[in-house]
């Protein structure tokens, strides 16, 4: 059964028109393919990271190259065609994909745990797809 949108009028719930519905669904489709907002939070991560493009920057477990290639990505996502905000892949940095790996690698090396355990313990450390960070402070 399919979730029936209502509306609340004077404190009764009334089911929405076939009129309302679709104004509804336009401003969402709108509001999901505005990507404005997407800019600003890819800019903030690139500077965030421009340090790891600097040759005396302690990079720690991960290198130069590793990060040129995520701020590539962070650059080439505004070029996706015909992205909105609900299918935008924002790719994960060096640290959150390390933070992965590891937890992937712990829960492997429990006794019992297979693969499919792993990748829901790195899907879980990764975090959500959508999540435009990049792990520095």
């Amino acid at each position: 059964m399919a979730d029936v949108p209502y509306k609340i009028v004077n404190g009764v719930n009334v089911e929405l028109t076939a009129d309302e519905i679709s104004v509804l669904e336009t401003a969402r489709a709108a509001a999901d393919a505005d990507i404005s907002q997407m800019r600003p939070a890819r800019d903030g991560c690139l500077a965030g990271t421009d340090k790891t493009q600097l040759a005396d920057y302690p990079l720690g477990d991960h290198t130069a190259a590793e990060w040129a290639t995520y701020r590539q990505e962070l650059r080439d996502l505004m070029a996706t065609p015909d992205m909105t905000n609900s299918n935008a892949v924002w790719p994960k940095s060096p640290i959150i994909i390390a933070a992965g790996q590891a937890a992937y690698d712990a829960e492997v090396a429990k006794d019992g745990s297979g693969p499919a355990a792993g990748e829901a313990a790195r899907t879980a450390a990764e975090g959500s797809a959508g999540y435009p960070g990049h792990g520095m402070a």
